[in-house]
C-alpha cells in the first residue's frame, strides 16, 4: 500500500513538473512574440515620423517655391 501512494506522489510530481515546464515554455513563447511585436511596433512608429519628417519638409520647399515665384512674379510686374 505504501509503494502504490509513493508511486501516486511520484506521478503526481511528474505531472506537476510537465506542467510547469509546459507554462515556461509557453510563456517563454509569449515573451518572444511580444518582444517581436513591439520591435515591429517601434519600427512602425519610427517609419511614420520619418513619413512626417519628409512630408513637412516637401511642404516647406513647395511653400518656398510658391513665396520664390509670387515674389518673381512681382518684381516683374
Amino acid at each position: 500500500m505504501a509503494d502504490l501512494l509513493q508511486m501516486r506522489k511520484s506521478i503526481h510530481r511528474s505531472e506537476e513538473e510537465e506542467l510547469r515546464a509546459y507554462t515556461a515554455r509557453w510563456l517563454e513563447l509569449a515573451d518572444a512574440a511580444l518582444s517581436a511585436t513591439e520591435k515591429a511596433a517601434k519600427a512602425s512608429e519610427i517609419a511614420r515620423q520619418e513619413q512626417e519628417r519628409i512630408r513637412k519638409d516637401i511642404k516647406r520647399r513647395l511653400d518656398e517655391h510658391a513665396k520664390a515665384g509670387r515674389s518673381r512674379i512681382k518684381k516683374v510686374g
